[in-house]
């Protein structure tokens, strides 16, 4: 598929860099510091808060800590184990030649698929980040071999030219920002919906429903290298189903009612289809 390569990486090194001035922090005591004395207190459970108030879009931008409980509740069910199983599979494979590497995963979440990586064959470090203070706390809480700091995948807290793998898993996409942290030679996997993801849910929920696009976009700076697919059918109940929907894009769209109209329907069977693109910075 595709082809290992080896970086030297030095484990301990921090790869966040402030929100204020750019330089990269280090850890002094209970805080990050940059060498201008910008300073960012780390929180009881290890993160950073790199986010500052002039670059949020709300008071508490992302998921809430009700959707967070939501997404993490159903990706610990185990459906979804075809796609991190699938993720494990193309790193291991790309990464093939290397004892160590690192890590961006851009939009992380509660961190579900970065636990998903401690089955990696190889030496890893990873730095994620989320927009979301509830989904970043509880995935430093969870994963400690991490690192972890709010940040907007529009303004990566992160070192330029740092990370032998950034990850975009149903986050948005900013390619000027992938190709600033990622190494010469890096790669880049961004996991999308495939076409017909989550149709049972929308024909339960819309009258007219649609398959979702397929489409094949080269990025400045990149040559994409593959498309790998997975796909599957799952049955969900009512409680788990309502999980899912609160995941989703739909759940900001959709009128109020359809919680009671899963939950009455005692779930539904779906499709899941995820397609992971792979690209390497040139």
């Amino acid at each position: 598929m595709v082809e290992g390569f080896l970086h030297h990486f030095n484990f301990g090194d921090f790869m966040f860099i402030c929100p204020i001035c750019k330089s990269k922090l280090n850890i002094e005591g209970k805080a990050y510091i940059c060498e201008n004395n910008h300073s960012f207190d780390i929180a009881k459970q290890g993160y950073v808060n790199l986010l500052p108030a002039n670059k949020k879009h709300s008071d508490n931008p992302g998921d809430s800590k009700d959707m967070v409980l939501s997404r993490r509740a159903f990706l610990e069910g185990n459906y979804y184990h075809c796609f991190a199983d699938k993720l494990v599979e193309i790193i291991d494979s790309i990464f093939a030649n290397n004892q160590k590497i690192s890590i961006a995963d851009c939009g992380c979440g509660e961190g579900y698929y970065n636990g998903i990586l401690e089955r990696l064959k190889i030496g890893y470090e990873l730095f994620g980040f989320d927009i979301s203070k509830e989904a970043i706390r509880f995935a430093a809480g969870k994963y400690k071999k991490n690192k972890y700091a709010v940040g907007s995948c529009f303004n990566m807290p992160l070192v330029d030219e740092s990370f032998d793998l950034a990850l975009n898993i149903f986050a948005p996409m900013v390619e000027a920002e992938m190709s600033r942290i990622l190494k010469k030679g890096g790669y880049m996997i961004y996991a999308v919906p495939g076409k017909r993801h989550l149709m049972g849910l929308k024909e339960l929920l819309y009258e007219s429903t649609y398959e979702n696009d397929e489409k094949h976009t080269e990025y400045d700076g990149f040559q994409f290298v593959d498309r790998i697919s997975v796909q599957k059918e799952i049955t969900v109940d009512g409680e788990m189903g309502v999980n899912l929907f609160k995941m989703t894009p739909y759940y900001f769209k959709t009128e109020l009612g359809a919680e009671e109209k899963i939950i009455k329907n005692n779930g539904f069977t779906t499709e899941i289809h995820f397609d992971f693109l792979i690209y390497r910075k040139k």
